[in-house]
């Protein structure tokens, strides 16, 4: 068997703040050692239900938070950008039991949740598919359903947990911590957190059977709110999209990976 895993760093415990996001800040070689400490208990504990190769997508930042040379044999990474599909990328190689999304945070829609965002926090304020708002663990999931891997497992704050799991029904859910605001929250341990991680996959690698795929079908139809009213007129110049308001465009995609194509191009072509 084998189990992909999507692995961001806002949702992971411990962290709360820019300082940790990214090289430029002071606490950002400690968070890099939590978050690759979350993916190796989701690891142990996948191993333990009977996978025997893992996938893990580094899905955060510059793609290259997860420390490669703690990875075991019998995990492959996924780094750097940019790639067709972003947060999913490897999904679309080989058979799945399932997905996991690890360490994810609440959407840029959400009135609460530690650090939260949707997909970049500079560029856009929302994002909607077929009418339904979509996070980045909804994007996730959804991309997964594409290629027929459903959704096992999530990690979060509380939340992203309480926001994200109704809609998205993973088999199992971890909260690493209680968000306090933007940029505060409280956190167990780390270890504990760990600890629950690990129980949590194995469980839901041996409960793979009653997972359920999230699909929004075929022809999709998406509104994305930008930050940038000049990005939404200078989008608006192009046939695929159209404008709404002073910064929303509306575009429709046949499926998730061709949206994906499409944030990607937006996303590092400095359009959002």
């Amino acid at each position: 068997m084998r189990l992909f895993i999507s692995a961001d760093i806002e949702g992971v415990a411990g962290i709360t703040a820019r300082e940790q996001a990214g090289p430029q800040g002071f606490e950002y070689a400690a968070a890099r050692q939590l978050m690759t400490n979350e993916v190796l208990a989701v690891v142990r504990g996948a191993r333990a239900a009977g996978v025997r190769e893992c996938v893990v997508c580094d899905a955060h930042g510059n793609g290259l938070s997860i420390l490669a040379d703690q990875m075991p044999e019998d995990v492959l990474l996924v780094r750097s950008w940019p790639r067709p599909l972003l947060m999913m990328q490897g999904i679309e190689q080989g058979d799945y039991v399932g997905a996991v999304l690890l360490g994810y945070h609440a959407g840029a829609g959400c009135i609460a949740g530690t650090m939260a965002h949707t997909l970049s926090s500079r560029g856009i304020l929302g994002l909607r598919l077929n009418g339904q708002e979509a996070d980045e663990a909804y994007v996730s999931a959804a991309t997964a359903a594409a290629f027929g891997v459903p959704l096992l497992m999530m990690s979060g704050d509380d939340a992203f947990i309480a926001a994200s799991a109704p809609v998205l029904r993973p088999l199992e859910t971890v909260v690493t911590k209680r968000t306090c605001g933007m940029f505060s929250a409280m956190s167990p341990a780390p270890q504990v957190v760990c600890e629950a991680l690990e129980a949590a996959a194995a469980r839901a690698v041996t409960r793979q059977a009653d997972a359920n795929l999230l699909s929004p079908g075929a022809d999709i139809a998406v509104e994305l709110t930008l930050v940038s009213r000049l990005a939404a007129e200078l989008l608006d110049f192009l046939p695929l999209f159209e404008r709404v308001g002073a910064n929303g465009v509306r575009f429709r995609v046949a499926d998730m990976p061709a949206l994906n194509r499409i944030l990607s191009f937006l996303m590092f072509y400095n359009a959002v």
